[in-house]
């Protein structure tokens, strides 16, 4: 949705769990691709060979956020917002950011002012601007909890809510 909003005109979600097309599709995503399926192909048909302008990995995996670097255009930006394990170390070579020209950057919460910004997001929600119930898969009761802590891990979930 964000992404729609700064005016992308193409937005490709790439994911593991086919089922998730959906939810991708409620939040902006006007193209998917099974991650399974050559998603390097599919970025370069949607932009005629060229490369994504950006590249968000969202997941915190230092193999996913390599390529990136097969996913983004020379002169384009990834933008980590995955974290990834403390400790663990990404292969992002210096010849090859150099020569593409590459920026890549981490977003931490989007680098928001909570005060300022928490506020905005609410009324945005309220106002059916912000479509956050489209992350919401499914609903647990607390009694639930463990079934639905697996399915998140299992990759089964976009997200799910407890309710107590």
């Amino acid at each position: 949705a964000a992404a729609r909003a700064a005016g992308a005109e193409v937005v490709l979600a790439i994911d593991k769990v086919a089922a998730k097309e959906s939810v991708a599709r409620r939040m902006g995503a006007t193209h998917f691709a099974a991650a399974d399926a050559n998603p390097f192909a599919k970025v370069r048909e949607l932009t005629g060979g060229r490369g994504a302008d950006f590249v968000f990995e969202a997941v915190g995996h230092p193999k996913l956020q390599e390529q990136c670097l097969r996913l983004v255009r020379p002169g384009g930006t990834v933008v980590l917002v995955g974290l990834s394990p403390m400790g663990s170390a990404t292969n992002l070579p210096g010849a090859v950011l150099t020569r593409r020209e590459l920026t890549v950057m981490g977003s931490y919460y989007g680098s928001i002012d909570a005060a300022r910004d928490f506020p905005k997001f609410a009324d945005d929600y309220r106002a059916r601007r912000l479509p956050l119930d489209a992350l919401i898969t499914r609903t647990y009761d607390l009694a639930e909890i463990n079934e639905a802590y697996s399915a998140l891990l299992a990759g089964e979930l976009a997200r799910a809510v407890i309710v107590f």
